[in-house]
């Protein structure tokens, strides 16, 4: 009597340090999920890049309205033979006579008038930088989405995962009841063997489900800028609260759609261009500046050395009168290309709704099919639940069993499918609204 307990302590004992040894993994939930693709996605770092390139572009410099000063130092030496005869008679010959020329100055340009052209070239780059933080929005929404997709591809994967684990328990009873009724004589042989195939099958198909998960896993992290090999478990969880309304959807996907709003900044910069390119039929005016000294030594010569300091003013104005065409053919370039871009948006408009609706129609449909599918699997477990009974008792053979379980197997499979494309659907119409 006294033995029992004492006995109970050591496996107690034994076991914990195997327990020990396998510490729960952390779970990752969808909002952390998020949370460290939009801090270490690769992708989102690179369009970010892009972004600041935009940004540090974007300078009154760049578009030319400001001057630009340059130093300039110049000195040259020579060495020369020559003969000079001038008007008097006086005669100067020297045979490599040094000479040396040596100049500084400060030089100013600066751009007066264009035709507006650099005012045009500010807009056009302030555009491009509001392009590339549209771009890095539609960037983030879609990793958000592709992350989240591959979250709850990890929670169907553990789901199938469930199914099967529930699928081989039913298959281990069943063999025990074959087995039983096969040794009290009650039953053939082959109910046993054809229970052990169906087992054997199903830890198959787990092994297969495990290894589709860990894939999954590994294209998560791929995801987060994480090692292949981060462990982490889910929250196996799909349930679907989201009621999606056609006019609020379709409002907020022609106002804030990533994709669309980035093809309308680009219409905007090709029509700036296109006002660039007209603008160069203008006249250019530029004013010049410079303060130099000068200084020339000659070895020999009437002038032994010469030095010169000033100020230096001027402008230059420029009309193009015949560019063989070329100035015509950048317009009309620039021209077609706006309108490209006008189409571009256009088409990508009539797309979103398009996909609206078709995402739209594929989560009703999935919601019916959802209902559908629960109750299948509901009648499937009681139909199993009395089939299972029936063979117990020996009121029905192995085959209905079997049948049975293949039933609850596939409808298992066809719900958890379900919710996930339902939450697939989910995540499509909030990316078409710009909502992730």
């Amino acid at each position: 009597m006294k033995k029992t307990p004492l006995l109970l302590l050591l496996c107690a004992v034994v076991s914990f340090p195997i327990f020990a040894q396998t510490p729960a993994l952390p779970v990752l939930t969808p909002d952390e999920a998020v949370r460290i693709a939009l801090e270490n996605n690769y992708d989102i770092r690179l369009v970010r890049a892009d972004g600041d390139i935009a940004r540090l572009n974007n300078t009154k410099a760049n578009a030319g309205m400001l001057p630009t000063v340059n130093f300039v130092l110049n000195e040259t030496f020579t060495l020369s033979s020559f003969q000079q005869q001038l008007a008097n008679d006086t005669r100067f010959e020297a045979l490599f006579a040094p000479f040396n020329a040596a100049n500084a100055a400060v030089q100013l340009s600066w751009t007066l008038f264009d035709g507006r052209r650099m005012h045009i070239a500010k807009k056009r780059l302030e555009e491009l930088e509001a392009l590339g933080q549209t771009n890095l929005q539609a960037t983030v929404q879609q990793t958000t989405a592709n992350v989240l997709l591959a979250y709850y591809d990890i929670v169907r994967s553990r789901l199938l995962e469930r199914s099967a684990q529930e699928i081989i328990a039913l298959n281990e009873e069943r063999l025990r009841i074959a087995e039983a009724r096969l040794a009290a004589g009650f039953a053939a042989q082959t109910d046993a063997l054809q229970a052990r195939i169906d087992l054997n099958q199903q830890r198959a198909n787990l092994l297969a489900q495990q290894t589709a998960t860990a894939s999954a896993k590994r294209t998560l992290n791929r995801l987060l800028a994480r090692t292949a090999d981060t462990a982490f478990e889910v929250a196996e969880t799909l349930d679907n609260t989201y009621a999606p309304d056609r006019a609020r959807l379709l409002e907020r996907a022609q106002n804030q759609n990533p994709q669309l709003l980035a093809l309308q900044k680009n219409a905007s910069v090709a029509a700036l261009l296109t006002d660039e390119a007209r603008s160069l039929y203008k006249p250019r005016i530029t004013g010049i500046g410079q303060v130099i000294v000068q200084r020339t030594d000659n070895g020999a010569g009437f002038l032994l050395n010469n030095t010169q300091a000033g100020i230096v003013l001027g402008a230059s104005l420029t009309v193009p009168l015949y560019t063989g065409g070329n100035i015509q053919r950048q317009i009309d370039v620039a021209r077609v290309t706006a309108e490209q871009a006008v189409l571009r948006v256009d088409a990508q408009r009539l797309a979103v709704e398009t996909e609206l609706d078709n995402q739209l129609a594929l989560f009703q449909t999935q919601k019916k099919v959802l209902e559908l599918e629960t109750e299948n699997v509901k009648n499937a477990r009681e139909s199993l639940n009395v089939s299972t009974e029936r063979f117990r008792l020996g009121q029905t053979n192995a085959l209905e069993v079997q049948s049975a379980q293949n039933t609850l197997d596939q409808a298992l499979f066809r719900q958890n499918v379900v919710l996930y494309n339902l939450k697939a659907a989910e995540l499509g119409l909030r990316l078409l609204a710009g909502e992730m």
